[in-house]
């Protein structure tokens, strides 16, 4: 009920430019059926009625993405992310302060400010952490006071909230602004050679991010399977290879009727809410048939990102670059990936529609 006025007002504006909308919609058919087949999948669901609900929070979310993507451009992008997130980190600190008691985590006492877990302050304040940095090198902006004082606030948040994650995703995010970077400054095979070195080390990541995880948990005194992550993952699998065309229908697995997943929740004495990464609960959700549109939106948006930060940086396409990649390893341990009435998937999927359409003015 607290996002229905937020929803209607996405609604007017999007009616009020049909034709932005459709035209964005043509831009990047793959991500439009990423939004259909939620709907579809409830024809298949093992739970139709959660499926087609939150089917319904994806496709308002992934509009408010598109209103957001049509009318600004991305420096107004980074102004409108700085302005929420900072905030909130500025606001999480005064908790601490004014209630710790309500501030702090029950057990464990890591920081959650004024979020429901530590975690969700974690992955808020590295996003945070990349646009208050972008926006205190952009020297049209002129907010670096403000800037600094936001990045401070978004580093203390960082620390103190204890998130595994969220210093990986803070990490990322400078190995892939270093790149990028570079790859602007680069000409020729110089440039071809940088694109080459870039891609083997994320692949390699990616192949072996278990691994990493596990020793990254270790050096930092942190449970090596990730509070259950690993094993999860493993179970996840073996259901996954249960149902790999269709899936077991959008969000619909991890819910209490559904009988393999109380499977899992035995044999872990733990009830997981989702699978801890969000290609993996996609493949729950939608299977092979989802999961080669969202592999082709992630590569088209990559290949076209690249292509404006290396024609048009004074744009500002640099940070939206960064953050579309940091949220690709985020969802390698949390499942944020087309999740409905989420924050950080809203801003990704801004960020994926607005590089698609190549935007870099707002449009009449």
């Amino acid at each position: 009920m607290l996002l229905l006025p937020v929803y209607l007002v996405t609604i007017s504006v999007a009616a009020r430019h049909p034709r932005q909308l459709l035209s964005t919609l043509r831009g990047n058919l793959p991500f439009a059926l990423l939004v259909a087949l939620p709907f579809l999948s409830t024809l298949w669901s093992v739970s139709p009625s959660i499926t087609l609900r939150r089917s319904i929070g994806l496709a308002l979310s992934i509009l408010l993405a598109y209103v957001v993507a049509t009318r600004f451009t991305p420096r107004q992008f980074l102004l409108i992310v700085v302005a929420v997130l900072g905030t909130s980190m500025v606001c999480s600190l005064l908790f601490a302060v004014l209630a710790p008691q309500m501030a702090y985590m029950p057990v464990g006492h890591e920081l959650r400010g004024v979020f429901n877990h530590k975690n969700v302050l974690g992955w808020n304040a590295a996003i945070c952490i990349l646009a208050t940095a972008n926006l205190l090198v952009d020297r049209t902006a002129n907010l670096r006071g403000l800037a600094t004082v936001l990045l401070i606030a978004s580093f203390c948040c960082l620390l103190l909230s204890g998130s595994s994650t969220a210093l990986v995703v803070s990490a990322a995010s400078g190995f892939f602004t270093l790149v990028y970077t570079l790859l602007r400054r680069s000409r020729g095979a110089t440039r071809i050679v940088l694109i080459l070195i870039a891609a083997q080390v994320a692949l390699v990541g990616l192949m072996s991010i278990k691994v990493l995880v596990e020793l990254l948990a270790e050096g930092v005194g942190k449970d090596p399977s990730l509070t259950g992550r690993v094993p999860l993952w493993a179970l996840v699998d073996q259901n996954i290879l249960q149902r790999p065309l269709l899936g077991h229908g959008y969000q619909a697995f991890w819910t209490q009727g559904n009988g393999e997943a109380w499977e899992i929740w035995t044999k872990l004495a733990w009830i997981a809410p989702h699978a801890h990464n969000g290609f993996r609960d996609w493949m729950l959700s939608c299977g092979i048939i989802g999961t080669i549109p969202l592999l082709t939106v992630l590569w088209r948006v990559l290949a076209r990102g690249a292509w404006l930060h290396w024609h048009r940086p004074q744009e500002g396409w640099l940070w939206l670059n960064v953050l579309i990649c940091v949220f690709i390893v985020m969802n390698l341990t949390e499942s944020l990936l087309l999740v409905q009435n989420s924050f950080l998937f809203i801003i990704f999927a801004a960020a994926v529609l607005m590089v698609s359409a190549g935007q870099g003015r707002p449009r009449a």
